[in-house]
């Protein structure tokens, strides 16, 4: 199985980062925390903190996936300009993406969901549009072979079986 990652910032969704976190632990799947600075990053509701095992502006592996949390981490990641240039090169070496919540922002700002099925929180809808996705109101859409998204942490339970089911294909 290839390594898995999970790419944040401040301000992510507690259950949308912990939920999947404790999800390969049990697994015991080997996965890296990866982020812009090598310090404690806290969620929305500061439940806990977390440091990246790996930095961003590091040479990365070629990972079979990367998850995203939502809340406002998408949109910290977004601030980096190059968050997106990652996010792309990612994508086009065959790396499966998931998302949940905000963080198809971060797929849409990379040019990668033109023409396809989408869901996130019902707020993005609009720039989901924008960026040439279509946004369905459904738990969990896989978007195509690489790209999966879930719209709220209030959708994890139909979410993660999803997600452990494409973990477990790679």
């Amino acid at each position: 199985m290839k390594k898995i990652a999970i790419m944040l910032d401040d301000g992510y969704h507690d259950l949308e980062l912990w939920v999947p976190y404790y999800r390969l632990k049990e697994e015991g799947i080997d996965f890296d925390i990866l982020a812009w600075e090598n310090r404690a990053y806290k969620g929305q509701f500061s439940i806990d903190s977390i440091s990246p095992t790996r930095l961003l502006s590091d040479t990365l592996e070629n990972y079979g996936l990367v998850f995203f949390p939502g809340a406002k981490s998408p949109e910290n990641l977004l601030r980096n300009t190059e968050s997106v240039k990652i996010v792309r090169k990612m994508h086009d070496q065959g790396t499966h993406l998931a998302t949940i919540c905000h963080s198809p922002l971060l797929l849409g700002e990379a040019g990668l969901l033109g023409g396809k099925n989408v869901t996130g929180h019902s707020s993005i809808k609009p720039a989901m549009e924008r960026l040439g996705a279509n946004y369905v109101d459904s738990p969990v859409v896989r978007s195509s072979d690489n790209i999966l998204t879930g719209r709220t942490h209030f959708d994890l339970a139909i979410f993660m079986p999803e997600f452990m089911r494409v973990i477990r294909s790679l």
